[in-house]
Order: C-alpha cells, then sequence, then structure tokens
C-alpha cells in the first residue's frame, strides 16, 4: 500500500525521514528550538480503482467514503455551502475555493471545509496509453480559470507550433500590451469580416487565455467600424517573445528573424498583412522600418527561394511584393497552415 505524511509545516526532508524510516508516528525536538514536530504517516488510497469522472471524498483517518460527487461544482456546493448558495456552476468555477478543492484532488492533503475535514480522490479518466505525443498537440483551454499563481505562470511554455503562430501574428496585426505588471499579453483583433479567422487563432492559444474573444468597436476615418478581439494572459513565455520583438515600447524585426519566420509564422503573417493581387502577393509591413523590412526580404529569399521586390507605398512606408512566379512554391510552403476563410489571400 501507498502513504504519504500528514503533516502541518513540516519541512520536506523530515516528511521523508519518517518515510523512509518506515515510522508510523515521529515526535522530534531540535536542539534549541522550543518546538517538536508530531506527525503520522497515513495509506494514500489508489485512486485509479474509483469509478471515473467521480468525486470522492475519504475521512480523516483516509479509511472512509464520507461523499461521493458527480463533478467538482457539486462538491464545491456540498462541502461549502455558505459560499456556493447563490452562485451559478460558472460563477463557482471562478471562485477561490473551487480552485483550492481542484489543487488538492489527489494530493493527500486534508482539506478542511465548511463539513469537515477531508481528503479528495478522484480518477480523472486519464488514459493509460503510453504512446508517444507531439508537446504541444494536445493543450486543455484554461477559459473561466481567472487568476493561476506565479509558479503555474512559470511553468507554462509555448510548444514550436504555438510559438511560430505568435511570431506571425506579431509580424501582421498582433501586439503585446504592457502594464505595471512584470509580463504582458499577447493581443490580436481582426475586422468583423475575418471573425471565422480570430476564433481559428484563439483555438490555437485558447490554452493562453482566461476569456473568450469579444466585440470591440471604434472610428476609423470618421467612419465607426467593429471588430472581434482577444487578448491572452500576462505570461513569463510571452514576455521572452516580446523582449525580441520591442525596443522602447515600439515593435521592430529581431535579428534572428531566420530561425523565427517558419512556415506557419509565414502563413499567419500573410493572413494578416497579406494581400492578393493578379501579379502576386503583398506583403502589407508600413508600420516597420527600412531595416527591419529587408530583414524579412532576406528570409524570403535566401530560406524559402522567393522571388521579392520593395514598392515605396508613400513616405517611409514600404512593403513587399511576392513576384507571380513563386507564387506556386508559397502556396506549397504555407497552405497546410491556413484557414480556409483566407485561401483568397494565396489566389486559391
Amino acid at each position: 500500500m501507498d502513504f504519504f505524511i500528514s503533516y502541518d509545516g513540516v519541512p520536506f526532508a523530515l516528511r521523508c525521514l519518517a518515510f523512509n524510516l518506515g515510522l508510523t508516528q515521529l515526535n522530534l525536538t531540535l536542539e534549541g528550538m522550543d518546538w517538536a514536530y508530531v506527525f503520522c504517516v497515513v495509506p494514500i488510497i489508489s485512486f485509479q480503482n474509483l469509478q471515473k469522472g467521480k468525486l470522492y471524498a475519504y475521512s480523516k483517518d483516509n479509511s472512509t467514503v464520507v461523499f461521493i460527487f458527480e463533478s467538482v461544482e457539486q462538491a464545491a456546493r456540498e462541502l461549502t455551502p455558505n459560499r456556493c448558495a447563490h452562485l451559478s456552476d460558472i460563477e463557482i468555477s471562478q471562485k477561490k475555493n473551487i480552485r483550492h478543492i481542484r489543487r488538492v484532488i489527489n494530493k493527500g492533503v486534508l482539506t478542511t471545509t465548511e463539513k469537515g475535514q477531508f481528503y479528495l480522490y478522484q480518477n480523472l479518466n486519464s488514459s493509460t496509453c503510453l504512446a508517444l505525443e507531439v508537446w504541444g498537440k494536445i493543450l486543455p483551454s484554461s477559459l473561466g480559470i481567472r487568476n493561476i499563481s506565479k509558479e503555474e505562470r512559470d511553468m507554462i511554455k509555448l510548444p514550436s507550433f504555438q510559438h511560430s503562430v505568435t511570431i506571425g501574428l506579431l509580424l501582421s496585426d498582433g501586439w503585446f500590451g504592457c502594464s505595471q505588471r512584470k509580463n504582458v499579453n499577447l493581443f490580436f483583433k481582426q475586422s468583423l469580416d475575418h471573425s471565422a479567422y480570430v476564433w481559428f487563432v484563439f483555438s490555437i492559444l485558447s490554452h493562453y487565455c482566461s476569456s473568450y474573444p469579444n466585440l470591440v468597436s471604434g472610428i476609423r476615418s470618421s467612419k465607426r467600424y467593429y471588430a472581434l478581439e482577444f487578448f491572452t494572459r500576462a505570461l513569463p513565455c510571452f514576455t521572452e517573445i516580446y523582449s525580441l520583438f520591442y525596443v522602447d515600447k515600439v515593435k521592430i524585426v529581431p535579428h534572428n528573424i531566420y530561425e523565427l519566420l517558419t512556415p506557419p509564422a509565414l502563413a499567419h503573417f500573410i493572413m494578416g498583412d497579406g494581400a492578393a493581387k493578379s501579379y502576386g502577393l503583398t506583403l502589407c509591413t508600413d508600420s516597420f522600418s527600412l531595416v527591419d523590412i529587408v530583414r524579412i526580404m532576406n528570409v524570403l529569399v535566401i530560406r524559402y527561394d522567393l522571388k521579392c521586390s520593395l514598392h515605396l507605398k508613400r513616405k517611409n512606408q514600404y512593403r513587399i511584393y511576392i513576384f507571380q512566379h513563386s507564387m506556386p512554391l508559397l502556396r506549397t510552403i504555407v497552405t497546410p497552415y491556413f484557414y480556409s476563410s483566407m485561401l483568397y489571400k494565396l489566389g486559391l
């Protein structure tokens, strides 16, 4: 049988000592200290044998099932009725008490509730499949969970595909929002005509978001416009990219753009700022400096073997033109990453 050590503020090293010695009780007084540690070893429940999906609340001695719940929300209602009496399931999911319940499930932590103290276990329908899976292919959504700890933020990373999508968005219509906080949020906005593309991008990055896209409006050329926008959490993984793309809060093209402009990144760059022409394709790089635009052109020419030229749109604003005879090659490179409603930008 597995065991864990029930404790209250006991250092990890002491818990390991008791476990390794096989002690059921350890009384320890350190020289020069006026306190002692007293704790005991109690059995862990094999939660893999529990009915899948249901949440079990065990007694303080970890031997008796006191409650069985259909969901974590139901457990919150039953174990903390005063806090949850007037809340919907969605509102409950946003409260600290349910986040605490989720964090202690299967951790062997004696949890205090309004109904008493319990150990919580749940068979989470985890797959027993041992097949290798590409990292980042399956990322669960974190929508509705408003606050996460600093430790959790520091552990969140961008897999290569999500990283490439972020790069493509930054080269087009994406931007980082700065605040008083240490980290930055990624923002992305498109007109309602391209709302399906916004949802497509959101589905890729929803793991890093706490809310759904929302409708926004503004005034442009004396006319009101409407758009769909979403933003991510403020995370260190985005701050790392911010340090590459921003100098004094101005967006630039980083020196290592050759490595960053992967096929998925190029696809989202084109979906955001590409414009199909009868004679080829134009990349609307108006917001970048001439030096930055030349960096992008170098990648297109050297890495992807595309024939390009530089066009002056207006004073100090340049755009990249990809020649018509390079379009078949370009389509081969980026089409696998395109959203169907945006294929017209490739002339398809």
